[in-house]
């Protein structure tokens, strides 16, 4: 069985692309310097360390909801003790558009202020590697 079978078949590519470029765009805008090589106004780095760390806030309190039972959990052919993570493809899709649209217009509006530029973008990767972490512990988990 290979892993998109144990996760969720539906949405699950567009889901990883999406994902896969927020977390990439952050990394690399804060080990390197390509932002800068590129002319990526600061105003842009702002809105996108505002939307990753709302959608990583909106996956957090859906990971909450699952935790306590108040949301289903995406069920899986085989379950374990960290299921309640499994949202399914819609709401994690939702948390991306999410972030966008409630991220966006408070970067923008933070725009070119360092501080708040550093400190989102320390959320963010925060963020990221909290669902990173639970990822491997999923996957690890398995029997």
């Amino acid at each position: 069985m290979t892993i998109k079978e144990w996760l969720t078949p539906e949405l699950f590519d567009v889901n990883v692309i999406l994902v896969t470029i927020m977390i990439n765009w952050t990394l690399y805008a804060i080990v390197s310097n390509f932002l800068e090589d590129f002319h990526v106004p600061v105003r842009v780095q702002t809105i996108n360390y505002a939307a990753v760390t709302a959608m990583c806030l909106f996956y957090g309190v859906l990971v909450v909801l699952g935790l306590f039972g108040v949301m289903q959990n995406q069920p899986t052919l085989y379950p374990n003790h960290y299921d309640f993570m499994l949202m399914g493809n819609e709401r994690a899709l939702a948390c991306i558009i999410a972030g966008l649209v409630v991220g966006g217009p408070i970067g923008y509006g933070f725009g070119p202020k360092r501080a708040y530029r550093i400190g989102l973008g320390f959320l963010a990767v925060a963020g990221e590697s909290l669902i990173a972490l639970f990822t491997v512990l999923w996957i690890l988990a398995q029997e």
